[in-house]
């Protein structure tokens, strides 16, 4: 597995002046100052969309998904719903029924890719762990540490 990008401030490689200004110059880029709105695709169905609302609610405090996180969102979305509706035909299935090995199965492909697509979205407990860990990370520095940095900042030409 690929080790996940860094941001400039949490690497440790030694870049040059132009490389550091190119990399913060890319962050500064990617970040969006104005207020996400998403809106649920076209495509999604009516059970996909009552889960899309909820979690919109759910998440409308947390500073976690961006408007390119959309489609990925309806993915999760749309597989929470089959996953829901392959659940409710197993639990009025009965179980001398033979097609209930084959809706287990499928319920447990759903999960899986519900769980994959939660954790790509922040949304698993184990996601949201190492976000807050990144966020406690990202703690204002001590007076100390101010000094020292700007000390570094200086003695590297300012840059």
């Amino acid at each position: 597995m690929p080790t996940p990008p860094k941001r400039l401030e949490n690497t440790s490689k030694h870049w040059t002046n132009q490389e550091r200004a190119a990399r913060a110059d890319a962050e500064r880029n990617m970040k969006n100052p104005a207020r996400v709105v998403l809106r649920a695709p076209a495509w999604l169905g009516e059970d996909a969309l009552k889960i899309w609302a909820t979690l919109k609610r759910k998440l409308r405090k947390v500073d976690l998904l961006d408007s390119l996180d959309t489609d990925l969102l309806a993915i999760y979305c749309d597989a929470q719903a089959h996953y829901q509706a392959i659940s409710r035909n197993l639990h009025d299935a009965e179980a001398s029924n033979p097609n209930v090995d084959e809706m287990i199965k499928e319920a447990q492909a759903w999960a899986r890719l519900i769980s994959s697509y939660a954790e790509k979205l922040g949304l698993s407990p184990n996601a949201r762990a190492r976000l807050a860990k990144k966020k406690a990370e990202e703690a204002p520095a001590d007076e100390m540490e101010q000094i020292l940095n700007e000390a570094s900042y200086y003695a590297n030409g300012g840059q």
